[in-house]
């Protein structure tokens, strides 16, 4: 029998390709499902201002104090920072102190 992906003969006995992984019999092996993203709003438990940079650090997985330090530079160094922390404090939806946002679901 040979790997349909790479044509290295393979034994009856072998599941998969020992050289790139293709299970035998052609089919590949399903990839991982994709854990869905918390919804972007302002973290009220973690807050220091207004939960801006929380929201935002919780919603793409990043730690809260590289986006706050990012914010700081940006008003620092030109300004919008400032912008755009009241903009997202504005269009940002809070959710309340301690209560986990809802998981939207991928189906």
């Amino acid at each position: 029998m040979f790997c349909t992906k790479c044509g290295v003969e393979m034994t009856d006995q072998d599941r998969f390709c020992a050289r790139c992984g293709q299970q035998a019999g052609g089919a590949t092996p399903p990839p991982p499902p994709h854990a869905p993203r918390e919804p972007l709003t302002r973290d009220m438990a973690n807050k220091k201002i207004a939960g801006v940079c929380a929201g935002i650090a919780r919603h793409f997985g990043w730690d809260v104090t590289i986006v706050r330090v990012l914010f700081l530079a940006g008003i620092l160094l030109h300004g919008f920072g400032v912008l755009a922390y009241i903009i997202g404090w504005v269009a940002m939806p809070s959710n309340p102190a301690g209560v986990r946002a809802p998981s939207q679901s991928a189906a």
